[in-house]
């Protein structure tokens, strides 16, 4: 498995350098944005999940049939991969899940690697930084004084 990481991270890299600025098919987090900041529960067993969707800016190429390699980059560089997701049809919630649960991450600046031939269209290769802040959730009940008013005839 650490193989199939350092050969994800190394395709990937190459994958954004080489990747032009007016790609045909592009993707968007709908959850983690590139440059936002959020808040994950440390006291959750779920494990970490982002949504991506993705767009062909043309009618003539765009997003293949195909799907998307995920990879989910921890603070100290160290990569994990996540579930595929398909590249159509466009502008669809597609979810990939990783193989850290939420209490096994920290605060710090995480990243996501998408990447994918694209089928016969031009490769591409996405990164999305963000960070997290890592701690329980707390819940507050808040409670309102309830005034009943008679009247007084």
């Amino acid at each position: 498995m650490s193989s199939l990481k350092t050969l994800a991270c190394r395709v990937g890299l190459l994958l954004l350098m080489a990747r032009s600025a007016m790609a045909d098919c592009e993707s968007f987090g709908m959850d983690f944005q590139d440059g936002g900041s959020y808040f994950q529960n440390s006291l959750s067993s779920d494990p970490f999940t982002f949504v991506s969707q993705f767009e062909a800016l043309t009618t003539c190429e765009g997003c293949d049939n195909d799907t998307a390699t995920n990879v989910f980059v921890d603070p100290n560089g160290d990569q994990y991969l996540c579930t595929d997701t398909a590249l159509q049809p466009d502008d669809t919630d597609e979810l990939s899940t990783c193989p850290l649960n939420k209490n096994q991450l920290w605060s710090g600046a995480w990243s996501v690697l998408i990447l994918s031939n694209n089928g016969n269209d031009d490769p591409i290769a996405y990164e999305r930084d963000f960070e997290l802040s890592v701690g329980p959730q707390n819940t507050s009940t808040v409670c309102f004084p309830i005034y009943v008013f008679a009247d007084l005839y």
